[in-house]
């Protein structure tokens, strides 16, 4: 390998470092040095003789993709626009009409995002390229493999550094905002990291197996493997220790088919086979089964506790997946753009006002999304195109087994997630590729020389141009925008971000809340925007409702506040603030009969408003109609003295589940509302009941003193003189005696008086 050469890899290969130790490669300064630095690293070449004999389908793939997100970010006339994508053209022409900016028109929906996209594709390409270089040596395959192991393993070895300190923020410095890993890494994410570990830990069982290595440098791998299969283990991620599974068992079986079929010609070789290979083989793989077994019992647990529950929760993955097919209809020859899902998401997504999905977590699901169904039918052509060209290397030893392994970890984990959109998944797993995927190199005299220098400089030049524009402020994410909203923002600073993220709800919010604070009647159109951005978010209905209330449409606003409830991971606050908004049955009518009976209950009698509670319950009584609830209406209601509520909820008791507790509680409610004929009715036959025996005394107490009420002596006092011989109460009990002495006395009757 002459000096250019080196240098060239040496560049590439810092790049790699970079993306997956500068927090993934997150930071857009963290992508702008990596793109500088595999430009540098192609500029180097730039005057070599040598040149891929054919078309290498990676490099393809990448170019290919990035030439139809290119597209997707010029300006076109927006009547073409508009024709390809009429819901999503229509919602950014309103969006610009309402706040009074300009935007170019494009089949993006997020221009600076496409941008980003497409410099993190160009990146990508070039490090492609100089892989493809290296990896036509078999020394380079070699070194790319085990280059990108360590790099692996120092990330292994920097989470498992601050789990063993107790870190809370990466390298002392980082402090996740948003992200709560359960083992902190240079990848935040715990699927992330789980997904780059996972490939780590199949890499080191190809690098341990190959040929003509010091039994030092063996030990190395196997050190480096033991670490990235614990912190695999540790990020307790599902599809990271799936798809480590099928990448160990793609490594190894490849491997042992690689022997196996050698040793049909060579005695030795097969009686080599079956005395080192096949027994490495089988303690590779109980070594790693019982690291399993001892140290993944939380991932093991999740394991288990999988269920089919989970594909029907509507904040989970699955529901974003099923969401994200009203985007496909909306835009499916053309995409939304790369990179602008999030922005486009919230509004077809009921669940967003309690989650938020910056990638729909299923990248083939992501790339029709954003790109369309025309160009991922070319897309997965190249793609297939490569995986055949990988396939067949699969007899080119151990590393090729370890690349195919890492290519099947990948495909597995990015079924449930977006790790391929970070550059510290992606840079790694594009030379890892070039190492099965790579075509021979040719002097310089074939083909069209005179062109490879102008596609080399106008490479170079895409990939530094987007790198440095990725350091302007017009290039902002939504995060970065929304910390910017969060303050105090200019008006100009509010419509800079919408001219950046047209379909994003959070400036037309800001904006609509600064104009309605100086009472600006545009206020409201802008506001009504945001919603149809965003109409499930909690805050948006809740300016709407307090506008509302100002302006006395009550009816409206109760529809509002309903709306804050359902989105509001904490309906509390809005629960108080509704109570002093609106008149009680508007209140009662807001509240959702979904919402926890139990949260309703406690906020409701911490603000002493029980009228409003009963009038609630009595609602979700005609609806659902369940025991906890009417056993709750009635508790109310008897402490605030609502009769009618409580009996109600007395006799919706009884039929629901009858029994005697049920039936001496309708009769304390008829009681104490002077209901005598009632009651009488309810416990004519008490003297059979069976049960607790103050139960039994209150009940024969009530029906007595019913009568007394119905002014019928003669029956109260055969009532009670039936409880004093029912042998429930004591000889002479006070209160049977009380009683009696309260009834008029009897009058003997004399035999002949009239």
């Amino acid at each position: 390998m002459i000096l250019r050469d080196r240098i060239s890899a040496g560049l590439a290969g810092l790049a790699i470092a970079i993306a997956v130790l500068a927090v993934g490669g997150t930071p857009r300064w963290a992508q702008t040095v990596v793109a500088l630095l595999v430009a540098g690293a192609l500029l180097i070449q730039l005057r070599s003789r040598r040149a891929l004999v054919r078309g290498a389908p990676l490099v393809l793939l990448l170019l290919a993709a990035a030439a139809w997100t290119a597209i997707q970010m010029l300006p076109l006339p927006s009547l073409l626009v508009s024709q390809l994508s009429p819901t999503l053209a229509n919602l950014r022409a309103d969006g610009i009409d309402v706040s009074q900016i300009s935007a170019w028109s494009t089949l993006s929906m997020d221009r600076g995002a496409t941008l980003r996209a497409l410099t993190f594709l160009l990146t990508l390409s070039g490090l492609a390229v100089i892989s493809l270089r290296l990896a036509s040596l078999e020394r380079g395959r070699y070194l790319i493999v085990a280059f990108v192991t360590c790099v692996i393993g120092a990330a292994a070895a920097i989470a498992g550094l601050h789990e063993l300190i107790g870190a809370t923020s990466l390298y002392g410095i980082y402090a996740p905002e948003q992200a709560t890993p359960p083992i902190m890494g240079p990848l935040l994410n715990a699927n992330h990291l789980g997904c780059l570990t996972a490939t780590g830990t199949v890499l080191s069982v190809g690098l341990f197996l190959h040929p003509k290595q010091t039994t030092t440098r063996r030990m190395m791998w196997c050190v480096i493997g033991a670490g990235c299969l614990a912190v695999t283990l540790a990020t307790l991620s599902r599809g990271a220790v799936l798809a480590m599974t099928a990448g160990l068992l793609m490594t190894v079986g490849a491997t042992l088919a690689q022997r196996f079929q050698s040793t049909q010609k060579s005695r030795r070789k097969r009686e080599h086979l079956l005395a080192r290979t096949v027994p490495v083989g089988i303690i590779i793989v109980s070594c790693l089964l019982v690291a399993v077994y001892l140290s993944a019992g939380s991932v093991v647990h999740q394991l288990e506790a999988t269920t089919l529950q989970e594909i029907h929760e509507p904040k989970s993955k699955f529901a974003a997946w099923r969401s994200s097919f009203t985007l496909v209809g909306e835009a499916p020859w053309t995409g939304v753009g790369r990179g602008a899902f999030e922005s486009t998401f919230t509004r077809v997504h009921p669940a967003s006002a309690l989650v938020t999905f910056s990638h729909v977590e299923n990248e083939a699901l992501q790339a029709v999304v954003e790109w369309g169904i025309p160009a991922c039918v070319v897309l997965g052509g190249l793609a297939a195109w490569l995986v055949l060209l990988a396939l067949r290397r699969w007899r080119d030893g151990p590393l090729a087994a370890a690349a195919l392994g890492a290519m099947m970890v990948i495909a597995i984990q990015s079924n449930f997630d977006f790790g391929m959109e970070l550059l510290g998944l992606a840079a790694p797993l594009v030379a890892v590729i070039a190492v099965v995927t790579y075509v021979p190199l040719l002097e310089k005299g074939a083909g069209r020389p005179r062109l490879r220098p102008v596609v080399r400089i106008l490479h170079v030049l895409a990939i530094v141009g987007g790198g440095l524009l990725l350091l302007r402020p017009s290039m902002r994410s939504i995060e970065e925008d929304h910390l910017v909203l969060r303050g105090e923002p200019t008006r100009d600073e509010i419509h800079a971000s919408i001219g950046r993220h047209p379909l994003d709800y959070f400036g037309f919010a800001v904006l609509a809340e600064q104009m309605l604070r100086k009472n600006d009647a545009g206020g409201v159109r802008v506001l009504n925007h945001a919603l149809r951005l965003h109409p499930h978010h909690a805050g948006l209905h809740r300016i709407a409702a307090r506008l509302l209330v100002r302006t006395g449409r009550l009816s409206q606003a109760e529809s509002e506040y309903a709306a804050t409830i359902r989105g509001s991971a904490d309906p509390r606050p809005v629960l108080v603030e509704i109570v002093s908004a609106l008149p009680p049955e508007r209140v009662a009518n807001a509240i959702p009969l979904e919402l926890n009976a139990d949260i309703v209950v406690r906020t409701l009698l911490s603000v002493k408003r029980p009228d409003i509670l009963i009038l609630w319950l009595e609602r979700l009584l005609e609806h659902r109609g369940d025991l906890h609830s009417t056993e709750v209406l009635y508790s109310v209601a008897m402490d605030a003295n609502r009769l009618d509520a409580a009996e109600r909820a007395s006799r919706r008791r009884c039929v629901l589940m009858p029994s005697t507790q049920c039936r001496l509680g309708l009769a304390r409610v008829l009681s104490r509302a002077g209901k005598p004929v009632d009651v009488i009715a309810e416990l004519q036959d008490v003297a059979t009941w069976r049960g607790h025996r103050d139960d039994q005394i209150e009940a024969w107490l009530l029906l007595c003193d019913a009568h007394i009420a119905a002014q019928a002596p003669g029956d109260a006092r055969r009532c009670l003189r039936k409880l004093e011989g029912s042998a429930l109460v004591p000889p002479g009990d006070s209160r049977i005696q009380t009683r009696l002495d309260g009834l008029p006395p009897v009058v003997p009757r004399i035999p002949g008086a009239p």
